[in-house]
């Protein structure tokens, strides 16, 4: 529902307009004089503005002025029954979205206000994501000093500063295991290229099902299919004009993977149900934790699709592999959490930091960071020491310094506090396997699921 103020000295036409727009599911507060919907607004704008031009003392024109000089995001739309080219104009140079003659058309009514307020809409998810990207440390926030990292961030520093004439950096795929900071990276090379201001969209192939993917992706017109009420911008034509994060995208359907295919070739999207093409320009990051060579080789992945985007190929190290790096990037998670939760951030015990250390962390970065945040919030004051992880990740293996965890069977005991969710599974999972010999079928009917869902848990885990 949207805040609309309409402005109008004609009190049949300004009750008749109002009724309409509350039909159509939002608020109508009704003004005679501009001067009325002036000293309203200055209180809190609406999310759209209806004003007459000629109006008793100030004129729509003047209103407008006024309301975009101080209230940029207000959608305005101007309604005359003097209108000229030369008034239509002038009120889209004073920031009008549209223009209606009267007298109004109430179907034309219903459309032009759709269109501005998803437009609106738009505009400001994009400069959510603008705010919300540049306000990102440096270089995404990749952190560590080992060897391996800093590869990965040498070539974030290079990557960023080349781009073709259109201004689309490389084509470029993240490959590397979950929770290594795939989505970090393809940021980081946002933020340093020279499109860092334009918007970033992030889109995750196994967030989204698979038969609205499509959609999100292309968006559609009105009358599209069935629930298509009104038209809608894809998360690609969104991306104009910055960079395109597919994460996962070894998830995506091969129906689905060819027209992405298309669309990477030709810089053109169409949405569903239209009939035009509409020009993209923006750079494309894909990302993966599924080997996609192997995937093509078993047909589940297009081979055309995969060349395409693996022109650049970034691998992200494992948290094993960065030696040196997990004593860093605890301390971070911690005093990051910390002052999420306004709370002063305790020293890491020599002890527990061993502990920290010797763990293979097969969730990565995600599972550390985590590990600390629980730690934090159970913490009763003093250093943080190894029995503050006792309850992390199964029966004491960090307190055991083994740097490894049971696969046999195992239980459950909270008593020392919350399980990690991720780790039970994992422990399930490698169970159920190991009971079954590694028969991926056999396991899947043991734990009640699909293999493919079985697939998908073990690549989650990298236990495949």
């Amino acid at each position: 529902m949207a805040d609309i103020i309409l402005v109008e000295d004609e009190e049949v036409l300004r009750r008749t307009l109002a009724r309409a727009l509350v039909k159509l599911g939002h608020q109508a507060r009704e003004f005679e004089t501009a001067e009325e919907a002036l000293a309203v607004i200055s209180e809190g704008p609406p999310d759209l503005l209806f004003t007459d031009n000629k109006l008793p003392g100030m004129s729509g024109m003047e209103l407008m002025t006024r309301v975009h000089e101080s209230w940029p995001d207000v959608v305005m739309i101007m309604m005359t029954a003097y209108g000229t080219v030369e008034d239509a104009v002038k009120a889209m140079r004073d920031g009008a979205a549209d223009y209606l003659r009267k007298p109004v058309d109430l179907h034309e009514l219903a459309l032009v206000v759709n269109r501005c307020l998803e437009g609106a809409g738009v505009r400001r998810e994009l400069e959510y994501y603008r705010e919300r990207d540049l306000s990102v440390p440096e270089q995404g926030g990749i952190i560590g000093r080992s060897p391996a990292i800093n590869q990965v961030r040498q070539l974030v520093t290079r990557l960023a500063g080349m781009k073709k004439a259109d201004g689309e950096g490389p084509t470029m795929l993240l490959a590397g295991e979950t929770g290594t900071g795939k989505g970090l990276v393809a940021r980081a090379v946002h933020n340093a290229s020279p499109r860092a201001n334009q918007p970033f969209i992030e889109v995750n192939c196994t967030a989204i099902p698979e038969n609205l993917l499509e959609a999100e992706l292309m968006g559609y017109e009105k009358g599209a299919f069935t629930d298509a009420n009104n038209s809608k911008t894809g998360l690609v034509e969104a991306s104009h004009g910055g960079t395109l994060f597919l994460d996962e995208i070894g998830h995506m359907a091969r129906p689905l993977q060819a027209k992405l295919l298309k669309i990477i070739d030709e810089k053109t999207v169409r949405r569903l149900g239209s009939t035009r093409d509409r020009k993209i320009s923006c750079t494309i990051v894909a990302a993966s934790h599924m080997d996609l060579e192997k995937e093509v080789a078993e047909g589940n992945f297009l081979e055309d699709l995969f060349h395409r985007i693996n022109v650049v190929n970034i691998k992200l190290p494992s948290l094993k592999e960065r030696e040196g790096d997990i004593e860093i990037l605890a301390q971070h998670f911690l005093e990051q959490h910390a002052t999420d939760y306004g709370m002063a951030a305790p020293r890491i015990s020599n002890d527990a930091m061993r502990a920290l250390v010797a763990y293979p962390w097969p969730g990565n970065i995600r599972e550390l960071s985590h590990t600390l945040e629980r730690a934090l919030v159970m913490h009763d004051g003093g250093d943080l020491e190894v029995e503050d992880f006792a309850f992390f990740p199964a029966a004491g293996a960090l307190k055991q310094n083994t740097g490894t965890v049971a696969t046999a069977d195992f239980e459950v005991d909270f008593s020392q506090g919350p399980i990690p969710l991720e780790t039970v599974e994992a422990n399930l999972l490698t169970s159920a396997m190991e009971y079954a010999n590694n028969n991926q079928v056999q396991a899947a009917k043991l734990l009640g699921m699909s293999r493919d869902t079985l697939r998908y848990r073990l690549d989650k885990h990298s236990l495949r």
